[in-house]
């Protein structure tokens, strides 16, 4: 049972929402990850890679801690935050553990109250974290974990200067990407974001 390797509020959680046995993707990486390692997960829709990130992140941050966001999750859409955010209703119940959103929809000035007052996780699109960033101010100073899902998504158009620029903003810390499948432009990303980084690919 792969919740034994994890903090008990989390392992609770995870029992209690019927989820005793890991998903693909959990099975060959939540050890690493709990080590500290940067990890690139490579595979389809329903291997767990959201599942993955929840777990991870709340098992590196554990409980509350003072203001700055200590975890910052990059998504693709507005309905990716949306599931985002349920997972963490779900495995994050047993824990004080904070999180806001910086994403299209809702208006700037209220995102950023609510990061400013204190989280420590913020989960948001690349475009609306960078608005944040540099016309308000986001203190990322004390960041320990970064993640980057649907990296594909994240390459496309305009978004890849965004997604740059965000990258250069970040101190060192602990590094998450998935993504479908691997290509040269991942591949470019991944080596600007990471040294060395385990590979976990799981097949449909």
């Amino acid at each position: 049972m792969f919740s034994e390797k994890l903090i008990k509020p989390l392992s609770s959680a995870l029992i209690e929402a019927g989820m005793t046995s890991p998903l693909p993707l959990q099975e060959k990486s939540i050890s690493k990850l709990n080590a500290g390692q940067d990890m690139f997960g490579i595979g389809p829709n329903g291997i767990g890679k959201t599942t993955t990130a929840i777990i991870a992140t709340i098992q590196k941050l554990k409980e509350e801690f003072e203001d700055a966001p200590r975890a910052l999750i990059i998504v693709a859409t507005h309905e990716r935050a949306l599931t985002m955010k349920d997972q963490f209703r779900t495995l994050g119940k047993n824990t004080s553990l904070r999180y806001a959103f910086a994403i299209e929809g809702i208006k700037i000035e209220k995102q950023f109250e609510e990061i400013y007052f204190g989280t420590d996780v913020i989960i948001g699109t690349t475009q609306r974290i960078m608005d944040i960033y540099f016309k308000h101010g986001l203190n990322l100073n004390k960041l320990k974990l970064f993640i980057l899902d649907d990296a594909e998504s994240q390459i496309k158009d305009a978004q890849q200067g965004n997604v740059d620029r965000l990258i250069q903003s970040l101190p060192k810390c602990q590094h998450i990407v998935f993504a479908n499948e691997l290509n040269p432009k991942i591949e470019k990303l991944t080596a600007k974001l990471m040294v060395n980084p385990f590979i976990v690919e799981v097949n449909p």
